[in-house]
């Protein structure tokens, strides 16, 4: 009988008063990498940087977007059951059949009987669902939606400004995000099918947006809290999941391109617009302090200003369609929020040449030269300049989008 051996502990951290040890080299080094910040990661949407890969992706899925429609790719996340081969490994799986590392490494790729009728299950339920220009790869998919980015921000972003072009990076953005966009320039595309498309996606993510509406709108935390995960701070800026409200707001603003006049949206769109205008008053998402305050530990200016930049449209946005619908908003709702200019406690956005500005470079020596220019920080925590507070629908020279004609 061979004698149990208790386990060795061959590799040390090499950094001075740290006395944790390690029995593989890959754990090691991704310990050491802590002390250094090597291999930390930054999350695309809000600078807060991990240590880890998976913990990054556990807090893009968590506070950046909503769980996916059901038949529409998931480009981040694991697999509800993982395959013989990516179990035994130890390894994430993709799930399908085969999964993206069987198919790689061109491996057989086998399931449990359980686990596989589950799997087929699903597959035969996403080819079911999925419209033909949605590809089952990500790779395929960010391809084969890159040309309806390009016309959403040709034809529609001129007249609704809610994204920034310049840091938007489809491989990085949230699921929900990224079938608005290439919903909407699918329906500005000149191909036959496309529009047949675009309808049908709305289609799928408007009770899919409800079905979620307890996750989108849940009361947000004002303090930073602490979590447990890898001693990471919780920071404010983190729990606002923006990315999700720009979302939704497009989603509707997808309604009001395919509505009558007489009847501004249906009931259940109604219904998501109240919900979305009560969450963003509720956590006072649209109140310049508490803009500013969450993203407190971002170093750079270029993306604090886009990134208060981003709920200054938004706010914007949102008030443009509470206008457009009128008081049929409120028909049948209990809670009846409306979105009102007495509602935005933020100052103007800045003009429309910084928002274009085409790198994190060129927008810091815009924001210097206009700070030089005007002689003060390009915005103003004076409540005297707020919209809410001045009562100035338009001043010369500001954009005048977010204005119903």
């Amino acid at each position: 009988m061979t004698p149990s051996r208790a386990p060795q502990h061959e590799f040390s951290c090499h950094f001075a008063g740290c006395t944790s040890s390690f029995q593989r080299k890959e754990h090691l080094n991704r310990h050491e990498a802590q002390h250094t910040r090597a291999l930390a990661r930054a999350c695309p949407r809000c600078g807060r940087t991990f240590s880890r890969s998976d913990s990054l992706g556990r807090h893009i899925r968590r506070d950046h977007s909503l769980q996916a429609p059901p038949g529409f790719l998931t480009v981040t996340g694991r697999a509800s059951r993982a395959c013989q081969r990516c179990r035994v490994t130890k390894t994430r799986c993709s799930g399908g059949s085969p999964c993206n590392r069987c198919r790689t490494q061109e491996h057989p790729c086998v399931y449990d009987s359980q686990r596989q009728r589950h799997e087929e299950t699903q597959e035969d339920q996403t080819q079911a669902h999925t419209p033909s220009l949605f590809p089952t790869t990500q790779e395929d998919s960010i391809a084969r939606i890159t040309p309806y980015i390009d016309l959403y921000f040709t034809h529609f972003h001129p007249h609704w400004p809610l994204l920034h072009r310049a840091t938007f990076s489809p491989p990085h953005e949230p699921l929900l995000v990224l079938q608005v966009v290439a919903m909407i320039g699918l329906w500005f595309s000149d191909k036959p099918s496309a529009k047949g498309v675009a309808i049908d996606i709305h289609r799928k993510l408007g009770p899919s947006i409800l079905a979620q509406q307890d996750k989108w709108t849940c009361t947000l935390p004002f303090k930073s809290e602490e979590t447990t995960d890898n001693n990471e701070g919780n920071q404010v800026f983190s729990q606002c999941p923006v990315a999700t409200y720009q979302a939704i707001l497009l989603y509707l603003i997808f309604s009001l391109m395919q509505s009558s006049s007489s009847r501004p949206l249906p009931p259940r769109d109604r219904h998501i617009l109240s919900a979305l205008i009560d969450t963003c008053l509720r956590n006072r998402v649209f109140y310049y302090p508490r803009m500013v305050s969450r993203y407190q530990a971002i170093d750079s200016v270029a993306c604090i200003w886009v990134g208060v930049e981003e709920l200054k449209r938004l706010g914007l946005a949102m008030y443009k369609v509470s206008r457009l619908c009128g008081r049929n908003l409120v028909v049948e709702e209990s809670e009846g929020a409306v979105l009102r200019l007495t509602d935005l406690q933020f100052p103007m956005p800045d003009s429309r040449h910084l928002w274009e500005a085409q790198s994190n470079l060129e927008l810091a020596c815009l924001l210097q030269m206009e700070a030089s220019y005007r002689g003060v920080r390009p915005d103003s925590r004076d409540e005297g300049s707020w919209i809410s507070t001045s009562g100035e629908l338009l001043d010369d020279g500001v954009e005048s989008w977010w204005m119903c004609d």
